[in-house]
């Protein structure tokens, strides 16, 4: 017995060890029905913000499938300037919000803003009834996101079939999004007030116009691995508007 025992106590280091080397492989493919992308544009600066993002991280509890919903939220940077800097704000946020707005025929930005696959959304108490109209779509789009990890990096791979589609173009990117994050915020409108966020997009590559593409992705030691996922999704370069989204967690 004692000799099972420490067999298996030698095997499991080995066999950690083997998986941190091979890495370890996940994929996920769309359904046969649109998924939505909800796309929320907040900062940690703007006072009427908390409560966007308390939405955001409330539909965690709502049971709602990533084969229904997939959330995101960018930090933008254009309110850093009011005496709080936003970690998690980019500059290429703000570039996406200000094309979301070009695409909407909108002349200004604001936070917070909803997106809602595409389109400037501002209807959130219909927002069940708008999500169940939208995955009873048969997606023109199928998507197949499978992700290699290892340690600190990540190697992906997205296939995709546009041949239901009309479109002779259409834009892919990847996103690493993470949940559980909480800023103690010192200064600015929201001082003193402690933020909690979830589905913070910590980094977006694309667009690709490949219908399969690899990308290899190094991943900050900050961030918590346990609450990391991948997504993907299909766009329409002209109008903006999300054909198709699929998520992997970490």
């Amino acid at each position: 017995m004692k000799k099972i025992v420490l067999a298996v106590l030698l095997y499991l280091p080995m066999a950690l060890l083997a998986q941190d080397v091979r890495g370890i492989h996940n994929s996920v493919k769309s359904p046969e029905h649109r998924v939505a992308l909800l796309e929320l544009y907040t900062s940690e600066g703007c006072s009427s913000c908390p409560p966007a993002d308390r939405f955001l991280s409330g539909l965690k509890a709502e049971g709602i499938s990533d084969q229904q919903l997939i959330p995101m939220a960018f930090h933008v940077t254009y309110w850093d300037y009011i005496g709080w800097k936003d970690r998690f704000a980019k500059k290429q946020f703000d570039q996406r919000q200000r094309e979301r707005a070009s695409k909407n025929k909108q002349d200004t930005v604001y936070t917070p803003q909803f997106v809602f696959s595409g389109e400037d959304y501002r209807g959130l108490v219909s927002f069940s009834a708008d999500l169940d109209q939208l995955v009873k779509q048969r997606s023109k789009v199928d998507l197949e996101l499978s992700a290699d990890k290892q340690r600190d990096k990540l190697q992906l791979h997205l296939k995709s079939d546009i041949s239901r589609s009309n479109l002779k173009k259409v834009g892919f990117y990847f996103v690493l999004i993470e949940n559980n994050l909480y800023s103690d915020v010192k200064d600015g409108e929201n001082e003193g007030v402690k933020l909690q966020h979830d589905y913070v997009v910590r980094q977006i590559l694309g667009p690709y116009f490949q219908l399969e593409k690899s990308q290899s992705i190094e991943l900050p030691p900050e961030w918590k691995k346990q609450d990391l996922s991948i997504v993907a999704f299909a766009e329409d370069p002209q109008t903006g508007e999300v054909l198709q989204a699929v998520r992997l967690p970490f």
